[in-house]
Parts: structure tokens; sequence; C-alpha cells
């Protein structure tokens, strides 16, 4: 088996990152990236966009794992799992509350390794097939979510662009996050929510998808350190 899919590895033990991905590649993935910082790590999430990240829980300091994951979780919504030996009850719990979406422990196993892998990248894969269907007019739509730019929210109703047609339906944001893949949209505003793949470029107070400048409140930036 050979995947396409894009794994980063965050950690800043060399050899047990090299290591990981020898396993990664031996069991068929061929795009794997290194970091051993936070700042490597989102230089190159924002450099090549990986479809999964596995985050070593403790880096330089106790905590820099679990915050690398609340800063992922804030800015881009990329699933990851933890790399860890660790054992401490209260670092257990607030990682937990990051919901990654798995663990591997170590020492590495390899069919732990590639039942981890493996089921984010079918996860993902069942996310790249979404579709978001309601009404329009007499007509059902059926829209595949890749075609998405960005949905606007108008008093009762929502505005949904794509790159030729806009759809406005009697529907709220909340209806919309919860029929779309939680890792493909970000809600840089109350009243917006944008395909993360179709953000072209950010500055302070707006992101951009191609011309169009959608706003951005305070907290809600998809920044890449």
């Amino acid at each position: 088996m050979k995947s396409d899919f894009k794994i980063l590895i965050v950690d800043d033990e060399v050899l047990i990152a090299e290591f990981l991905k020898d396993e990664l590649i031996t069991l068929g993935y061929q795009n794997i990236f290194l970091a051993h910082s936070r700042k490597q790590a989102f230089s190159q999430i924002n450099e090549v966009n990986p479809q999964l990240v596995l985050l070593d829980i403790r880096m330089k300091n106790e905590r820099e794992g679990i915050e690398i994951a609340e800063e992922i979780n804030r800015t881009c919504k990329i699933p990851f799992i933890y790399i860890t030996a660790h054992s401490d009850k209260e670092i257990v719990k607030e990682a937990l509350a990051t919901k990654p979406a798995g663990y591997i422990t170590k020492p590495f196993k390899q069919i732990d390794v590639y039942a981890a892998v493996h089921l984010v990248e079918t996860t993902f894969e069942s996310a790249e097939e979404a579709f978001l269907v309601f009404k329009d007019g007499y007509a059902n739509i059926k829209l595949s979510v890749d075609d998405i730019l960005y949905a606007q929210s108008d008093d009762n109703y929502i505005h949904i662009y794509t790159d030729t047609k806009k759809y406005t339906i009697r529907n709220t944001l909340e209806w919309f996050r919860e029929n779309t893949p939680e890792t493909l949209f970000h809600r840089t505003h109350r009243s917006f929510i944008v395909n993360i793949s179709r953000i072209t470029k950010t500055s302070t107070k707006a992101v951009f998808v191609g011309e169009i400048q959608i706003p951005v409140s305070r907290g809600n930036q998809p920044r890449f350190d």
C-alpha cells in the first residue's frame, strides 16, 4: 500500500522523529514532514498543509505539545495524534481536553501506529467526499463541501458562496457547522465561516479567498506562526 496522505511529525527528539518517519514509510506513507519546535511546526503547517499531525506531548517544557495542540484547534483544525510516554494524570487530563484524534505510546508498535494513522486517514477521505444537502426553492441541492468558499449569515438566512454561484437558504451558521466537516471550515467571525483550504491570504483583521475579503474577529484569526 502506498498513500499520499500528508503527515507532520512534531517531536524535539530528532532520533525518535526519524524512527517514526521510517515506520510510516514502511507502512506505505510517502509524504512525511518533520518539525522539532513550535516555530518549525507552524511553519511546516503553513507550507505543506498536512492532513495529520503526530505531536509529542512533552517537548522543551511539560505543556509544549498541549499548547501546540490548542493553537492547532484555534487556527487550522488539523487532526492530531499525541505521541506520549506520559502517565501523569493531570497532564493526560489536559491532553484529553484538546480532543486529539488518538494516541501513540512509546515505545512504538508498528500495528498501533498504523491503526491510529489509518483511522484518521479514512475519516479524512470520508470528509473529502462530503456533501451539503439543502433545498433551493423547489430544487434539492447536493453540494460538494470542497466547492464551498464561505458561508455568511444574514438574519434568518445564510448565503453559501461557491466559485460560480451563491445559494441563499433559510437556515443558520450553526446548521452549516453541524453539517460540514469541522476540519475543513473555520469560523472567522460571528457572521462568517470559511473553507480553510480556499484561504489565499491573511491579515490582522481579515482573510482572503482570492480577492474576497472576509472579516476576522479577535481570537479567530487562522494564524501560522
